[in-house]
């Protein structure tokens, strides 16, 4: 059995980053329109906190994209499924196909989005 060398698991690990990413921003954008609608007390903080949250993701995809770009990557094709999320992207000449479960997606965009949401509060100084 031959075993993956580095380059490929940062390429895959990229990919993977840059899909979760993508969701999450998708998902705080419908959020952010969800709340703007809602006769939520706490409106504007917490839409402002969200697009803030949103804009720090989209710059994340933005940069794990820049990074796939350099060392010889490209995500090619990205379907929705029923129950997945398939990718086809190209290393150094090669097609690559991944299915990403969505339940698997959900819990990791949850998890993501708490590690942001932890930085932003860290960042705001207690009164």
């Amino acid at each position: 059995m031959l075993i993956a060398p580095e380059e490929y698991r940062r390429f895959a690990d990229l990919v993977k980053r840059i899909v979760i990413l993508e969701v999450l921003e998708r998902v705080l954008e419908r959020d952010c329109r969800v709340i703007a609608s809602s006769p939520v007390k706490m409106r504007r903080p917490f839409e402002g906190m969200l697009q803030e949250l949103r804009e720090r993701v989209a710059q994340d995809a933005r940069q794990a994209r820049r990074e796939l770009r350099r060392i010889g990557g490209e995500i090619l094709e990205v379907k929705q499924l029923p129950d997945s999320r398939q990718v086809k992207a190209r290393f150094r000449g090669f097609l690559h196909t991944q299915r990403y479960v969505n339940e698997w997606l959900r819990s990791e965009c949850e998890e993501h989005f708490r590690s942001y949401w932890s930085e932003k509060t860290a960042e705001t100084p207690s009164r």
